[in-house]
């Protein structure tokens, strides 16, 4: 008993094996995906200019970075890679994207500081900000994760915790490719070149 016992186990993972097997071999020839289409969409905040809604933006490339203008330093790192990056690329490729920085921290970033905050870095980059609400709902569209944390005997009273990706989204208006924090301005003008070839 205990013998077909084991000897239907090891068919059934025989069975298992070739099918996982199968659907590798048809995943390796099927089409690489075009892009994150689970992610991200179509929003509107606040820039010190107005309202900014990214479906106006179809057709250019949109490097998304998600960030406060408290921060100590990713954000600044971040932004500093993505400034690098855009002076690696000719005037024509520049004209063709629009770099987005959406605050997490609504409460002390307001358009008009964060507009302030990302000119800092390029002339080029819009700073977006709006009600906690708009900003927790883009956020999530994005899996971008951040929380408030209160900070003892500081003047600041609390910081961010978030994460530090960001978001190159297609002329198409689809994420092509993630880069995460760390990546150098060699690499993000890469990835930047690349959907715009797509």
């Amino acid at each position: 008993m205990k013998q077909i016992l084991i000897l239907g186990l090891l068919a059934v993972i025989s069975i298992g094996i070739g099918l996982w097997a199968g659907m590798q071999g048809d995943a390796a020839r099927q089409p690489k995906s075009a892009g994150y289409s689970d992610l991200g969409g179509d929003f509107t905040l606040m820039s010190d200019k107005g309202p900014v809604n990214t479906a106006d933006l179809r057709g250019k490339v949109i490097p998304i970075y998600f960030g406060f203008t408290h921060c100590p330093d990713v954000c600044i790192t971040s932004l500093s890679a993505i400034a690098a990056a855009l002076k690696q690329l000719s005037a024509e490729e520049r004209a063709q994207i629009q770099p987005l920085f959406i605050s997490i921290d609504p409460e002390r970033d307001d358009p008009a500081r964060v507009g302030e905050y990302v000119r800092f870095f390029d002339p080029g980059i819009i700073g977006l900000s709006g009600t906690l609400e708009d900003v927790s709902k883009v956020a999530k569209s994005h899996f971008v994760i951040f929380e408030k944390v209160p900070l003892e005997d500081s003047n600041m009273g609390y910081t961010m915790d978030h994460s530090s990706i960001i978001y190159v989204v297609g002329r198409d208006g689809i994420i092509r490719t993630l880069i995460h924090h760390g990546e150098t301005p060699e690499a993000i003008a890469k990835a930047l070149r690349e959907a715009l070839a797509a």
